[in-house]
């Protein structure tokens, strides 16, 4: 029997609200799923563990009020939809994310050079696809630039989580619909997402560990300034001599 992609203890760590909540689910047990699959896996073993993330999300999303998420039980062989429910959760979780960022301050994360390089990868992938795919020429060039903007963004110190959410959710819809569009497409998307995700966690958390930085002493208050004692007139009149 296959490991559980998501355990009790990650279920209680949920968030309350639907939205947050099913796109913190999705998250877990994307993650949870591609640590168990490696290349090593035996095939079976891969094939239960993407069979259970789409029950799971599935079963989520129809308690959850989400549309387009059927596990595919009617199909002989579900895992042929398995790379399409992944771009849709994908596309999903992106515009939680947006519509979460909406009012509130930018929230940018500070990759490691090596969660860059990995993404590089993926966008390398995405490039090789989008370029070989059968999709119209206007689309594919502005998909290009898409993943361009998203080359500088990575460039710089600190990444918009907001921008990187953008340029995800432009490419999965303007990948979706296409014939022919190759298996990578949606692995690559979610690794790319899951990346970012996992630094701005770690750094999350390592800025909850540090806790707030310590607050400016106040300086003291100023000395009190003591004025002499007044001197009687009737005194100074006594030591003049005359």
């Amino acid at each position: 029997m296959a490991d559980e992609i998501i355990s009790g203890r990650e279920f209680a760590t949920l968030p309350f609200e639907p939205d947050a909540k099913f796109a913190a689910l999705e998250e877990i047990c994307r993650r949870n799923m591609n640590a168990m699959i490696t290349g090593e896996s035996p095939e079976h073993y891969d094939r239960g563990i993407r069979t259970q993330y789409m029950a799971v999300i599935a079963a989520a999303a129809e308690e959850l009020g989400f549309v387009g998420f059927a596990y595919p039980s009617d199909m002989q062989n579900p895992m042929e939809e398995f790379d399409d429910f992944l771009l849709k959760a994908t596309a999903t979780t992106t515009r939680i994310r947006l519509r979460s960022t909406v009012g509130a301050p930018e929230t940018s994360v500070r990759l490691a050079s090596k969660t860059r390089g990995r993404i590089e990868q993926q966008l390398n992938k995405l490039r090789q696809i989008i370029s070989a795919g059968d999709l119209p020429e206007d689309r594919r060039k502005r998909l290009l630039r898409k993943l361009d903007e998203l080359s500088v963004e990575l460039s710089q110190p600190r990444v918009s989580f907001a921008k990187v959410l953008a340029v995800i959710a432009a490419v999965s819809v303007g990948v979706g619909g296409a014939t022919g569009f190759l298996a990578e497409a949606p692995q690559a998307i979610a690794t790319i997402t899951s990346l970012i995700g996992a630094d701005k966690e770690a750094e999350d958390a390592e800025t909850t560990r540090l806790g707030p930085p310590p607050s400016p002493k106040a300086l003291p208050a100023p000395a009190r300034q003591i004025a002499p004692p007044a001197v009687k007139h009737r005194e100074l009149d006594d030591e003049i001599p005359f």
